[in-house]
């Protein structure tokens, strides 16, 4: 059978927190005992009502009563407001422990996520799903939980006293009540659609925002900043129309529901003055039922907005679940593993064949051989498949065919934190995070002393420029800091590749930011350091491609040529016509 939506919510609410229902528990507890005191609290000033027509007539003796029934309404009323604030304590806590977990799990989940997702998936969408959309959650289970349990035990008790009380009065309001209920079952489907809706132009606007921050430099330089703030107006229209349009259908529910209130309290003042005329009603209770007649409105509104709430948390919990529901990367046996101390660093490609896409195959058929400590130069045009390469080679991505085997084991059957520890890369993009300069060359070696990351910076030649910032090694810096160059972040990068050790060691343009002279130290010191190491570099600048041991030149996601600088150029192929080109 399938599920109801409201449950479904539910059911990933409990998942989430499994010790919720103790929460949930108490708190309908206490809802029942506070809604009870202040549904009983017009009941009690019913009665007081008629102790004071008594006590005007000149009975003393009613005073004592009159004061017992005065107190009982201000403690009912305490009481019921003071369970409410407990009540809302209770679950504002739940409701942010509720977004904390599953913060944590959406954090875990990306981590666990192929890189093909987060390649095809929008930054922008993914960072609201992981803010806006969670909060939406921990909203409606704030708000709506609580207010939808409380007010519809409110609604029970009401009902309850008011046939107690007067039960011909009493069928006026369950004649009509049921219309409020109907209408808001037939707009919640629609509400629902509505909040869908808005939950996915609320994701896409977000990437916008992102996208437009992330490449600011470029839209100024290029003269796109109208273009931009077009394509941001069509996406904040949609947004506007999907709020408006949610929002339009769920605000007919409260004046409805008002309206057919107001009609109730009519019905009640004719019959009830009726009663009152002829003797058959006391004005205390029909005090008590006015008082009721206007506490049945405020329920019918406070569910109005709980669904309004709950509607937009079911949508936001829907595309959480779609994300903590995607396929994540396979994990090879944890009983074989590399022995990271005595890897020798022997790479083998066994007839690899790879797509990014199903159906649009790249590689068809890559093999080759590294021996351990040889370096290894990958050329070619952009589009060829030189970065493919080697995010195969860390598995990134999972082959389609063939074998990726270092030191005789296959990549795919190793965990792959055992198997990326092998490795020390820099890529053509440096990574820089959030932090200090120390904590950035250190982001892969979190117990590396001071003195560790100073010698690593020394080797990568970026010592010389950190010492020079206000506060050295422990200045701030973030990917889009305007202290450093795009330069001197590729060599902090580089210096976070040294201090790794790793016995692989993958360039991918790591050079290209920097100008020849720094390049050249740079590969010099590299040299020194991965003596011994298999090293795998993807560049354009020729010495450092005629240095290589091995020389693979690739076009159209395969190898084409394979040997030394002095092999290739002898056959007079498509490797010494790109050289060719490069030296004239």
């Amino acid at each position: 059978m399938r599920n109801k939506p409201g449950s479904s919510f539910m059911k990933d609410v409990f998942m989430t927190i499994p010790d919720l229902n103790k929460v949930l528990l108490f708190t309908i507890c206490v809802n029942l005992l506070g809604k009870t005191a202040l549904a009983a609290a017009p009941w009690v000033a019913g009665k007081l009502t008629d102790r004071l027509t008594v006590f005007a007539s000149g009975d003393n003796a009613a005073w004592r009563r009159m004061t017992m029934l005065a107190a009982a309404t201000a403690l009912l009323y305490l009481v019921g407001n003071l369970i409410d604030g407990l009540v809302q304590k209770n679950m504002v806590s739940a409701s942010q422990l509720l977004a904390k977990r599953l913060r944590d799990k959406v954090a875990q989940k990306l981590n666990r996520l192929p890189i093909g997702y987060l390649d095809s998936h929008p930054a922008g969408d993914i960072q609201a799903i992981a803010t806006t959309d969670i909060q939406a959650i921990a909203w409606g289970l704030e708000s709506a939980i609580p207010s939808l349990s409380g007010q519809a035990m409110l609604l029970v008790v009401i009902f309850m006293l008011m046939f107690f009380t007067n039960w011909r009065l009493a069928l006026i309001y369950t004649a009509t009540l049921p219309l409020s209920v109907l209408m808001m079952l037939a707009v919640g489907k629609t509400m629902k659609k509505g909040y869908d809706q808005q939950m996915d132009v609320q994701g896409r606007l977000h990437e916008v925002v992102s996208d437009t921050c992330a490449n600011h430099l470029a839209i100024r330089s290029f003269q796109c900043e109208a273009r931009k703030l077009e394509a941001f107006d069509q996406v904040n229209r949609e947004h506007f129309k999907s709020y408006a349009k949610s929002r339009f259908v769920s605000g007919f529910i409260i004046p409805t529901g008002t309206l057919i209130n107001n009609v109730s309290f009519i019905l009640l003042c004719l019959l009830g003055g009726g009663m009152l005329i002829r003797g058959t009603l006391t004005l205390g209770t029909f005090q008590a039922f006015l008082v009721y007649g206007n506490m049945l409105n405020s329920p019918i509104v406070s569910i109005t907005g709980s669904v309004n709430s709950l509607m937009s948390a079911m949508a936001a919990m829907d595309r959480v679940r779609k994300l903590l529901n995607e396929r994540e990367s396979t994990e090879g046996p944890s009983e074989e593993a590399l022995d990271l101390k005595d890897l020798e660093g022997q790479i083998q490609f066994e007839h690899v064949r790879f797509g990014y896409t199903p159906g649009r195959t790249l590689m068809k058929d890559v093999s080759f051989q590294a021996e351990k400590g040889m370096t290894v130069a990958i050329v070619g045009p952009s589009g060829a498949g030189k970065t493919t390469l080697v995010n195969l080679l860390m598995r990134f991505y999972e082959v389609e065919g063939g074998t990726i085997r270092i030191d005789g084991k296959d990549t795919s059957k190793l965990p792959t934190g055992n198997l990326r520890a092998a490795f020390g890369m820099v890529p053509q993009d440096a990574w820089i995070f959030d932090g200090t300069i120390a904590e950035n060359i250190g982001y892969g070696r979190p117990d590396a002393s001071r003195e560790e990351i100073i010698w690593s910076s020394m080797i990568a030649n970026c010592d010389g420029f950190i010492r020079k910032l206000p506060k050295g090694y422990d200045t701030r810096i973030s990917a889009d800091s305007a202290a450093l160059s795009a330069g001197e972040m590729q060599l902090l990068a580089i210096a976070r590749c040294v201090l790794s050790d790793a016995r692989i060691v993958i360039l991918d343009e790591a050079t290209s930011r920097v100008d020849s002279r720094t390049e050249y130290v740079i590969v010099q010191a590299m040299n020194r350091l991965t003596r011994g190491q298999t090293c795998f570099i993807i560049a354009h600048r020729l010495f450092t491609i005629k240095n290589a041991d091995l020389i693979l030149y690739m076009m159209d996601g395969d190898i084409r040529e394979i040997g030394t600088h002095e092999e290739l150029m002898t056959r007079n192929g498509l490797y010494a016509k790109m050289y060719d080109q490069a030296v004239s």
